[in-house]
């Protein structure tokens, strides 16, 4: 898409975005902010103990006349709570205010518990009950994984059959103490090598089955890194996976590592996966 479609797109539009303390979502926030001048209204949802986001990468505002107070609004709220922790006043907000939703929030650590990883799926669901409510949605984009559907040896741009229906499995983790679900989730998980993939895999589902109501889509990073360009080169804001080897390695703290040599780590910049993020919320 050209740069100008996806400008023009954003006048006066209200996006709610989540997961904006995220790596992506800082990305997201920043790109907007300094290349849609005339978006009405960035809407964030924040726990009122987190009100902080990093200063790094919105560097460049300090030479550009971009007002973050006039744009961007919080929201009280919580993604692993209820409908997001959000208010009845705020859900009201929301439900006449807002265009454009990116719900880029997950639970990314890959030794979570399945109850800590459930939250991937309930607030998924949450927020595309609310998305059927909003009066005038235009686009609706959900943040996967390429690694969602990890097990077939190559991924098309298509939905495939899940390991398990969203509700079965929030009715399991709801009614199962911590011991239990913790002594059967090697059985849930089978060939699926950890929560959260197999997580993000069931509430492709959910996703599925809101398409046929709402403007969707769904963007599936792969393993992503610092930027390549924006807002900085080489920014980035966590020693995670490949960046983390890298970096030991570097410093000669990590001297081996098991790995197989023909196996392809498809890995993308950051500002490549908030770029194609927004481009996907305007073609949606």
């Amino acid at each position: 898409m050209e740069p100008n479609q996806i400008v023009n797109f954003f006048k006066n539009q209200t996006l709610f975005l989540t997961g904006e303390t995220g790596f992506v979502g800082k990305l997201i926030l920043e790109k907007l902010l300094r290349e849609t001048p005339e978006i009405k209204k960035i809407i964030l949802n924040q726990p009122k103990y987190n009100k902080k986001n990093s200063k790094k990468c919105f560097e460049l505002f300090k030479t550009k006349k971009i007002y973050i107070s006039e744009k961007v609004f919080l929201v009280d709220g919580d993604c692993q709570d209820h409908f997001l922790g959000l208010s009845a006043q705020n859900l009201d907000l929301l439900r006449e205010e807002v265009t454009c939703v990116i719900h880029a929030a997950a639970n990314v650590k890959f030794d979570q518990s399945l109850k800590e990883a459930a939250f991937n799926v309930r607030a998924t669901r949450d927020l595309l009950e609310l998305a059927k409510q909003i009066l005038n949605l235009k686009s609706f984009v959900y943040v996967s994984t390429a690694y969602s559907n990890c097990l077939n040896p190559h991924i098309r741009e298509d939905f495939y059959n899940q390991p398990l229906k969203p509700e079965n499995l929030l009715s399991v983790v709801n009614s199962l103490d911590n011991d239990v679900l913790t002594k059967i989730t090697p059985s849930l998980l089978g060939p699926w090598p950890n929560t959260y993939i197999y997580t993000k895999s069931i509430t492709e589902d959910l996703v599925k089955s809101a398409s046929t109501s709402l403007p969707i889509a769904i963007v599936r990073p792969a393993i992503i890194v610092g930027s390549i360009k924006e807002p900085v080169p080489g920014w980035i804001d966590n020693f995670y996976g490949v960046v983390g080897i890298v970096l030991a390695a570097s410093l000669g703290v990590l001297r081996s590592l098991n790995a197989k040599l023909d196996a392809i780590a498809p890995i993308v910049p950051v500002d490549y996966v908030a770029n194609v993020i927004i481009a996907a919320t305007c073609k949606t």
